[in-house]
């Protein structure tokens, strides 16, 4: 008897430290048993008040969980509610006339069912439109004879097949950092190197709106880094910096060592952001201004593919930005100790 009594006090105390909720309701209807979770989850319902012993409508206040209590037929089943903004998907379970009912929390798996479902929806949408374009593209040139109109049309399609494989680029980018399947190659890399080899890459761009490019970095500013992830982070900051600027405008990158971290900023001097979308830029294919970013090109993934090389390396990216002067991006990252 005595061993008993001991097994169910460590399960009682198992019950507890259990990151799910239980709760049992005796033939009468009353609340027999209730662990720690359940009673966190219900803890606006039983504020001052114990729950053990009462009857469940004194203490049950979501109305549909209420309801599954109240319900008469003995047949185990579940279902999804939502209690104070998260989402359990509830088991009831009939033993020896009582009631168990267990609670487990599917509020961020619901989120990330949300999201796949948008990023579905989100891909099917962006490679729609230049699906469409180069569908009648092809019917155009079944009918045409003329060689220019021809060559016309052609480098039409080159440039939605660009777009097309940017895009699918891209994706596989963003799909490798967020499955977290390729480990960061950490080395000692020349910043202002980098820097200027993009700037280089991008010189025909900056060229085409007489875009002044500075590169403010001390030459031998060395940090540990991915340098190929890293080259991508700046390079997505610095083209979107040149698009998005003023015709003769400018783009400054700096860098600083600051309290154990290293801060490196892409300053421009273009349309900027406006405030209640600057939470929201970093997410896949958020655009501030959807046909101006058409206009531009671009993925719509740029900048959630900078902000997770940024968490990979353990930082972080910031935006400061005001409409009409101009955006100052940073990226933070700790520096790191040798040895």
């Amino acid at each position: 008897m005595k061993s008993d009594q001991i097994d169910t006090e460590v399960i009682l105390q198992f019950l507890d430290f259990l990151k799910e909720g239980v709760i049992v309701v005796d033939e009468n209807q009353n609340i027999e048993y209730m662990n720690a979770y359940a009673k966190d989850i219900l803890k606006n319902d039983i504020e001052g008040i114990d729950p053990l012993g009462k009857h469940f409508s004194e203490v049950i206040k979501n109305n549909y969980l209420y309801s599954i209590i109240s319900y008469k037929n003995k047949r185990d089943f579940k279902e999804e509610i939502t209690i104070n903004d998260d989402i359990f998907l509830i088991r009831m379970y009939h033993i020896n006339n009582k009631k168990v009912l267990h609670f487990q929390d599917i509020t961020l798996f619901e989120i990330y069912k949300q999201a796949k479902k948008d990023f579905v929806s989100n891909v099917s949408h962006e490679l729609k439109t230049p699906i469409a374009v180069m569908k009648g593209i092809v019917e155009t040139l079944e009918q045409e004879e003329d060689v220019q109109t021809i060559r016309k049309f052609l480098n039409m399609a080159k440039k939605r097949i660009d777009q097309m494989d940017s895009l699918i680029n891209d994706l596989l980018i963003l799909a490798k950092l967020e499955s977290k399947e390729e480990k960061l190659n950490i080395t000692k890399a020349d910043l202002s190197r980098i820097v200027n080899s993009i700037f280089n890459d991008l010189e025909h761009i900056s060229k085409e709106k007489n875009i002044k490019l500075i590169n403010d970095i001390p030459e031998g500013f060395l940090i540990d880094v991915d340098q190929k992830k890293f080259d991508i982070l700046l390079k997505n900051l610095i083209e979107n910096a040149i698009k998005y600027n003023k015709p003769e405008g400018s783009v400054t990158v700096s860098a600083e060592r600051k309290d154990g971290e290293i801060l490196i900023n892409v300053t421009d001097t273009g349309i900027g952001i406006p405030k209640e979308s600057q939470p929201l830029i970093f997410e896949r294919f958020y655009r501030v201004d959807k046909s101006r970013s058409r206009n531009v090109g671009g993925t719509g993934l740029g900048l959630s593919i900078v902000k997770h090389i940024a968490e990979a390396h353990n930082g972080k990216v910031e935006v400061k930005s005001e409409p009409n002067v101009g955006s100052t991006f940073t990226v933070r990252i700790p520096e790191r100790k040798d040895g």
